[in-house]
């Protein structure tokens, strides 16, 4: 029954970068569809011996998917850009072996090395991973990694103290503790600076309003670090890893479970995108915020039964969002993330050079749209987009705001 409801919804799959991409189908307002699978990667990598060494986590964000059943191969190539038609330098096609009982259920995790003179722009690492869906039936979900030469620089892991699971996303909890494993020169230090998260929530896609300057941070502590030490985050904040030869890599830290939203501050802010700041005041000022948040949307859904599943709904794109495009801020908080939980998953998601393209195809409920996110140069995530901004967005967004406002967004 599985494999024949994923090849219903999957035959026409093919995911880019982060996201993934469905058919389309007629969507009828207050009607409860079934979820589609929304495959994502996350990665990391270390350099060792003259090789890059890349470990790849593949799983369903809508948890519909099983990808660790389904999969049965994997192929990639580097090639000489972001186009399948740019020169193949490098290339290979591997079996997956059968799932081991050690294998976490719903996650497919391969790892592979590239020799070091592939490392370099603007050569683009393409992976594909092949699932065998009915019968002969296969669907093949690529996603790219761009690749130069700074990650040659980075010549250690990050790995959970309890479990010695690698670190395959760029935030944490402040109950997280990890290890340092270094490859290759064991005396190597690594220091470790904290910065205080003061950044504001997207904008609306209409908003004209000048970027603001960019800052200047300066760290509030540092801390060195060497092989097997532990990291414990007792404080939230973005963190700054960096080598003696330059690399820096950053994490954001979070209190509570993120990126779930389960504690009564954390379903007010999200909420930006919808309410007036009047609104979000008596929220915020409320004896008791959850039992507030749960009276708007029951307001808004005009039932408890509809007004509990528009809460369902909102609060699983701000985690898919805070899964999918955390920065140097939440997820839920990025131009993307803002788009992703206001107008759902996009039709299709494509990649020319620096510019990822959203599109929302024409439905009964909803006009053709399409955003373009422009990938910005930033010293803590390589995750970081900003939305081009246009002022013909203002009908649009109006329109599904007060969709959900009135309780007859697409569910």
């Amino acid at each position: 029954m599985r494999r024949a409801f994923l090849l219903i919804f999957l035959i026409t799959l093919l995911a880019y970068g982060c996201g993934g991409y469905r058919s389309t189908e007629t969507i009828r307002p207050v009607q409860v569809q079934r979820q589609m699978p929304e495959i994502t990667m996350a990665h990391s990598y270390y350099s060792r011996n003259d090789s890059l060494f890349l470990l790849l986590k593949f799983e369903d964000a809508q948890q519909v998917l099983d990808i660790l059943q389904a999969a049965t191969s994997y192929e990639y190539a580097v090639r000489a850009g972001l186009s399948d038609r740019d020169a193949v330098i490098l290339q290979d096609s591997v079996d997956l072996p059968n799932r081991k009982i050690t294998d976490v259920e719903g996650q497919l995790q391969v790892q592979l090395a590239l020799p070091a003179s592939v490392v370099r722009k603007p050569n683009v690492l393409h992976i594909k991973v092949w699932e065998l869906l009915s019968g002969r039936e296969r669907v093949g979900i690529q996603f790219k990694i761009a690749l130069n030469s700074e990650m040659l620089q980075k010549n250690y892991s990050l790995v959970h103290a309890n479990t010695g699971h690698s670190v395959l996303k760029t935030y944490l909890t402040t109950n997280d503790k990890l290890m340092v494993q270094t490859h290759g020169d064991s005396g190597s230090t690594l220091t470790l600076e904290r910065f205080e998260l003061d950044f504001m929530p997207a904008s609306p896609p209409m908003s004209m309003r000048k970027p603001s300057v960019p800052r200047t941070l300066s760290p509030i502590s540092t801390r060195s670090l060497t092989a097997s030490d532990t990291l414990i985050f007792d404080n939230e904040g973005l963190y700054l890893l960096k080598t003696e030869k330059g690399f820096a890599n950053g994490l954001l830290v979070l209190a509570g479970n993120y990126p779930q939203v389960t504690r009564a501050e954390e379903l007010i802010p999200p909420l930006i995108y919808l309410t007036t700041s009047q609104e979000r005041e008596e929220l915020m000022q409320a004896k008791e915020p959850k039992a507030a948040v749960d009276n708007f949307w029951l307001s808004v859904g005009g039932s408890e039964r509809q007004g509990r599943a528009l809460i369902k709904e909102f609060y699983s794109r701000v985690e898919r969002a805070n899964k999918l495009y955390t920065a140097h801020k939440a997820g839920w908080a990025t131009d993307r993330g803002m788009v992703y939980i206001i107008y759902g998953q996009p039709s299709s998601i494509s990649q020319v050079g620096p510019n990822i393209t959203w599109i929302y195809r024409e439905s009964e409920t909803a006009p053709y749209i399409k955003f373009v996110f422009t990938k910005k140069e930033n010293n803590f995530t390589e995750n970081y987009y900003e939305l081009i901004r246009r002022r013909e967005y203002e009908d649009s967004w109006y329109s599904t705001v007060a969709k959900w406002r009135a309780g007859k967004i697409n569910l």
